[in-house]
């Protein structure tokens, strides 16, 4: 069975969620039309990403906007991955939360290698993995720095995901990951990964696009430049059987473990 996948590369509306709400449901109403059965919206698409002094009382609708998001994802019957900033009992987190096609909240993915000193002054990193099952595929959930950690993306595949789902806020100058680090990473696990980048401006902050969905042998499926878009790309369980039928890195790191 082939799932086909949707990246959103683009970011809200700052400061007005119920426009940026009027716009997930726009992008969720084209990738329904394309026939996309699962959409990865960027790192804090519906919050904001990067938003100094960030309080709960900033975040005290951000259920009530999730729930609005549950219930798009039942209207267009596709499940959702989406990014935003949430309260947990134990403080302010950067989060992703997984939708399926009925509208059910699967799970909660939180960030645990926070970047630079506002995430890690803001945030309470997250310390459990989140992996969901849809079209056939194990999906894992990494946000945006966590995917620069092989040793994460490793533990995924050895977990068995056969895509990674990489909600992402990647800014200038740092645009190599983008282009050089996660085709690696697909093709060190030999899965698939989703990278789904914001666009735009935010206070200080560039963000570079690229976005991409990588085949297990690290090429490109589909990838976008700068410019706000919808990429989609038919990930075939066929490829990731023929990626590994010579030699499964994973396979063969085991033995060598084993000694």
């Amino acid at each position: 069975m082939t799932l086909k996948l949707a990246i959103w590369q683009g970011a809200g509306v700052p400061g007005d969620r119920q426009a940026t709400l009027r716009e997930a449901a726009r992008v969720l109403s084209e990738a329904a039309g394309a026939g996309a059965g699962l959409v990865v919206f960027p790192e804090g698409y519906l919050t904001g990403y990067h938003i100094p002094g960030l309080t709960a009382e900033d975040l005290a609708d951000v259920e009530e906007a999730l729930a609005a998001v549950g219930g798009m994802a039942a209207e267009y019957a596709l499940s959702v991955v989406m990014g935003g900033h949430v309260l947990s009992a134990e403080g302010l987190r950067n989060g992703a939360v997984v939708f399926s096609d009925t509208g059910k909240e699967l799970g909660r993915y939180y960030k645990r290698l926070l970047f630079g000193a506002w995430e890690k002054a803001t945030f309470v990193p997250g310390g459990h993995p989140t992996r969901f099952d849809i079209g056939g595929l194990r999906i894992g959930v990494l946000i945006c720095y966590d995917v620069e950690f092989p040793e994460l993306v490793r533990a995924e595949a050895q977990a068995g995901a056969d895509l990674v789902v990489v909600p992402t806020a990647l800014m200038a100058p740092h645009d190599r990951i983008a282009r050089q680090m996660v085709p690696v990473r697909a093709m060190e696990n030999q899965i698939f990964i989703g990278y789904a980048n914001r666009t735009g401006s935010e206070h200080e902050l560039d963000f570079v696009g690229q976005s991409s969905i990588s085949g297990p042998n690290g090429e490109p499926l589909a990838s976008a430049d700068t410019a706000p878009t919808l990429l989609l790309a038919d990930l075939d369980p066929d490829l990731l059987r023929h990626e590994r039928a010579e030699s499964s890195y994973l396979d063969d790191l085991g033995r060598f473990e084993k000694g």
